[in-house]
């Protein structure tokens, strides 16, 4: 094998991410973050991708293309008062229905990465979030 052989560019690998994210109530729009690592995803903080799109009541759609393979978290929440933002209590719980990938819950805050975290293969994958 040649020196130039190894200089010739390999295209990337991207893949696509769909997702159906259920709710109860239309109006508003649902904000998805899409996150590579478990400090990020703790923090919500560095999404690799993120998505707002209209609620339209019982199921939404979202593909996220262009994902390099690897493993994943999703975090999403409905964004029903518009202020852009989850919506908490004075207390500190959502008011706002959210939810995560592999719908995993947490306790006093978002699941362990890894609770949520799945493979996303070169050919792309499902993932339903229910949003409660």
């Amino acid at each position: 094998m040649t020196a130039s052989a190894l200089l010739v560019a390999v295209p990337a690998t991207a893949a696509d991410l769909h997702l159906t994210l259920r709710t109860q109530s239309s109006g508003g729009s649902i904000a998805v973050a899409v996150y590579a690592n478990a400090e990020d995803f703790r923090a919500s903080r560095n999404p690799v991708a993120t998505r707002v799109v209209p609620a339209s009541g019982g199921a939404t759609s979202v593909t996220i293309s262009g994902l390099a393979p690897g493993r994943y978290a999703v975090g999403a929440f409905h964004d029903a008062d518009g202020n852009g933002e989850l919506t908490l209590w004075p207390i500190g719980l959502p008011r706002e229905a959210y939810g995560f990938s592999r719908n995993a819950r947490g306790r006093f805050g978002p699941p362990a990465f890894e609770g949520a975290a799945f493979d996303l293969p070169a050919e792309g994958t499902r993932q339903a979030i229910t949003l409660r």
